[in-house]
């Protein structure tokens, strides 16, 4: 079923950069440019211009409380002498140079970021026009290579925006904010935003104008069609390809990426390609919904009521267990012991299937734990899993190798499922099952809340290749 008020809905609340952010960025932006236009660079600036997911519309809210970033493009006139980091370096003692910016400044290899910590990062590029000697018109300069590289951004940008309109209604921006949001928050496949929009984009042609009312008729099965004619362009080519820049094809966009990287990004999208086809053809309701937040995760059709029936029918979460012994199963774990947890489903209806890539050999993780009394307060003591705690404590969990080492090295991240069970947290519409981030670094902090059974896994995630290649066992928690 296609769902077509919650999908914009969604859309609006959970995925969608709010307005307010939007003016506020505009709003700097403008006091940036004109300090650049009042500045001894005034002379030598053509104009500016915004350019990556700002310009294409498909900036999103970033995950947690990270702030998003913008780019901003400065035409600047040829210097004569000046080498490629000249610019860079010249651009950013500007701002050193300013009350307003010099706490502010950092540097990249090709542009300079001015950081307003928490809200958003702003990448100012300067872009050199006509260049004495060179074949393109317009160059990014590289100051680690030392070298202007060749772009054209606006007409890139105007090639986007001509397949959005080819599908009509802004279905492929809202299409690219759904696939993003799905790349941030569930971090399952790693891909550049402009290789994304390529990729994406490139999905689409002139014929489709003609084929909207089948393709394109709404934004979910305009979601499916562009996710099922990616998924189709992928299958057929197994083997990591270059993909260039369609306007300007000596530009490469996949220099980030391996042939690891591509296989993931290959196999995560098939997943998500067969999902979304399960949750757009299933007739059942509430079914559907489900299968969407196998997807966009448990914010999908927030407030719907659509687990009650589920729910009631699965609280006592035990298969082939005597519950008429016991007044619920906290009870069952008291008197009988931790035997009762081996006969704890996994299958309940509101837990999401793992959404990675599992390596088929594994690395050794388990998970500690220990209970405070409040979030990053001192511990009062450790906990094992099935131990019965009181409510209104503090657990952290925290990842851990074969050797009892937390995993700390860059190219590993930890990702938690949390999955709460029983009637008081069916009643107060908090059963979970989805997947959350570390916070620090192989640690997660969880509250004791709701009575009854609940349990926390660990994903070993490979940030290279974006796959699984570690699961702990489940780390039970029962709540009295």
């Amino acid at each position: 079923m296609k769902h077509l008020a919650e999908f914009n809905t969604f859309l609006e609340r959970e995925v969608n950069l709010n307005n307010t952010r939007i003016r506020t960025l505009s709003d700097r932006v403008e006091t940036i440019e004109n300090f650049l236009w009042r500045s001894d660079w005034g002379q030598i600036i053509k104009r500016f211009s915004s350019q990556g997911s700002w310009a294409h519309k498909t900036i999103i809210k970033p995950p947690g409380e990270n702030g998003f970033d913008a780019d901003l493009l400065m035409f600047v006139d040829p210097v004569p002498g000046w080498t490629a980091n000249d610019y860079i370096l010249g651009l950013r003692g500007l701002f050193l140079e300013s009350k307003t910016y010099k706490d502010i400044v950092g540097l990249k290899n090709r542009c300079v970021t001015l950081n307003y910590a928490g809200d958003f990062e702003l990448d100012v590029v300067p872009c050199v026009v006509e260049r004495p000697g060179r074949i393109y018109p317009y160059e990014v300069c590289n100051r680690t290579d030392e070298r202007f590289e060749p772009t054209d951004s606006e007409r890139y940008t105007e090639w986007f925006l001509h397949a959005n309109n080819l599908v009509g209604s802004d279905h492929l921006i809202h299409a690219m904010r759904l696939i993003k949001y799905l790349r941030d928050t569930k971090t399952t496949f790693s891909c550049k935003s402009v290789l994304l929009n390529t990729l994406v984009a490139s999905q689409i042609s002139e014929a489709d104008t003609h084929f909207r009312p089948s393709y394109f008729p709404d934004f979910p099965t305009a979601f499916r069609t562009l996710i099922s004619r990616l998924d189709q362009y992928l299958q057929d080519r197994p083997n990591l390809h270059k993909v260039t820049n369609p306007v300007l094809q000596i530009e490469d966009f996949n220099r980030h990426w391996d042939q690891d990287k591509y296989e993931n990004f290959r196999a995560m999208i098939h997943k998500y390609r067969q999902w979304t086809d399960e949750a757009y053809v299933e007739t059942d309701e509430k079914q559907s919904v489900k299968k969407w937040r196998w997807i966009f995760g448990d914010e999908f059709a927030r407030g719907a009521d659509i687990l009650t029936e589920e729910v009631g029918g699965s609280l006592v979460p035990i298969r082939n267990f005597n519950v008429q012994r016991f007044t619920d199963t906290v009870q069952a774990i008291k008197l009988v012991g931790l035997s009762v947890l081996s006969l704890v489903r996994r299958d309940l209806p509101w837990v999401q299937p793992p959404p990675f890539v599992v390596s088929k050999q594994g690395i050794p993780i388990s998970i500690k734990a220990t209970v405070h009394l409040q979030e990053n307060g001192s511990e009062t003591g450790s906990v094992a899993s099935g131990q019965v705690l009181p409510a209104d404590r503090h657990i952290r969990f925290e990842a851990v190798a074969g050797t009892g080492v937390a995993f700390t090295g860059k190219d590993l991240d930890v990702q938690w499922q949390v999955v709460n069970t029983d009637r008081s947290a069916g009643h107060a519409k908090a059963l979970r099952g989805g997947f959350y981030p570390s916070k620090p670094r192989s640690v997660r902090w969880e509250r004791t809340e709701y009575r009854g059974i609940h349990w926390v896994e660990a994903f070993l995630i490979r940030k290279r290749t974006g796959a699984c290649v570690g699961r702990s066992d489940r780390f039970f928690v029962v709540i009295e």
